[in-house]
């Protein structure tokens, strides 16, 4: 911990203290207090950690456990410092007994509370949610900044998302894009990354910004930036056309599998239609890559019935729902979408439905198979033009 309380009951932090001051403290022993259990803790500070407060080796104090290292106290300081620089009332490592939590930061910030946790090492799935929905309760809003060292950058505009790290997407309100955030210490660089689509079930494409930290405020850390429609389909069209051309090669597990299922419909892969595999901006609720589960809606529900036959997002959900990952698994998220939904909407935009109500449709087109790969490709460059235009 980075803070702790004298005998008068003064809160102290080393890390911000000059070193003369911090050599002093050292060499008058004198004896601090966990502001949590009140039991004493020791004042660490060398040359190679940040000054910093710990527990004895038995301590029984919620606080004492789940240290991230001199990385994770090095950011939670930068943050804290940062947040100070800009006038703002900002506590550090402020615990609230009402739900027994110690958020790394605690912001007042426009008549709100606002809990920071600086998160640099992976904890599970169950913490995140637990205390995420603790703030909450007590009408804490809360921020999650991850440490850079869980960022996997695949290219300018591309990121590997895995199913922990998309358990941080933010999504404030229903207009506010997907966001990640992280810090790095080391480069004091703060990166978002926003108005992001999955690509396939771990890669997401979307708005990538890197701003060291003092040229950014925290009104510009939460503001929103989008990717250019003209760029976002620039991008798709060439994941569509890696998407025909990629090698095969040897396949495993669920892709195996969606292969085999072509075998069996007698599909070819070249050959599937420009409305499989399309950006769903919910694809980050999906356990499969787009062209799977697109597929199978397509040619299990859709493709079997006559025109003029009802299409109901429950009969397509029930094809994917044990690849769908729970509303309950995105708790930074006010009204998780329905990709389902959001992909039976781009098939009214291609003519093969008509949006009747919330989630039921009206099929009034067959399925159109391009002749030959050639011709694929140039279909789904013609139908990303137009889906990006009515967007």
């Amino acid at each position: 911990m980075l803070q702790a309380k004298s005998k008068n009951g003064k809160y102290i932090t080393p890390a911000l203290l000059p070193k003369n001051r911090l050599l002093q403290l050292k060499a008058d022993s004198e004896s601090f207090y966990c502001p949590v259990c009140e039991e004493k803790v020791i004042l660490r500070a060398g040359e190679k950690v940040v000054a910093h407060f710990a527990h004895t080796a038995n301590a029984n104090c919620p606080s004492s456990g789940g240290g991230e290292g001199a990385y994770h106290e090095q950011g939670k300081l930068h943050l804290y410092e940062w947040l100070l620089g800009q006038d703002l009332t900002v506590e550090l490592e402020a615990h609230l007994p009402e739900i027994n939590q110690r958020p790394d930061l605690l912001l007042y910030y426009r008549k709100r509370k606002i809990a920071i946790e600086y998160q640099c090492s992976r904890i599970s799935s169950d913490e995140i949610i637990s205390r995420t929905n603790g703030y909450k309760r007590t009408g804490i809003h809360v921020v999650w900044i991850l440490g850079e060292r869980l960022l996997k950058r695949k290219g300018n505009k591309v990121l590997k998302i895995d199913s922990f790290t998309r358990m941080f997407i933010h999504q404030f309100t229903e207009a506010y894009p997907l966001s990640l955030f992280y810090y790095c210490p080391f480069t004091r660089n703060l990166i978002k990354f926003q108005d992001f689509t999955f690509t396939n079930k771990n890669r997401a494409m979307g708005k990538l910004t890197i701003n060291r930290l003092e040229a950014l405020t925290f009104p510009g850390l939460l503001a929103k930036e989008f990717l250019p429609n003209y760029q976002f389909a620039t991008i798709w069209k060439k994941e569509k056309n890696y998407f025909r051309l990629r090698g095969r090669g040897r396949m495993f597990g669920e892709e195996r599998n969606w292969h085999r299922w072509l075998y069996r419909k007698d599909l070819q892969f070249e050959k599937l239609p420009a409305i499989v595999h399309l950006p769903v901006s919910g694809a980050y609720r999906m356990k499969l890559p787009g062209w799977i589960w697109q597929s199978w809606i397509l040619f299990e529900v859709i493709a079997v019935k006559p025109n003029g036959s009802v299409i109901t997002t429950q009969a397509c959900n029930h094809i994917v729902q044990n690849y769908l990952f729970p509303s309950e698994y995105f708790p930074l998220i006010v009204t998780p979408v329905q990709p389902v939904r959001e992909y039976l909407r781009h098939l009214c935009s291609a003519g093969i439905l008509r949006h009747v109500s919330a989630d039921s449709f009206h099929k009034i087109a067959e399925i159109h198979l391009p002749d030959q790969l050639e011709t694929a490709m140039i279909e789904d460059g013609d139908f990303i033009t137009e889906l990006f235009q009515k967007k």
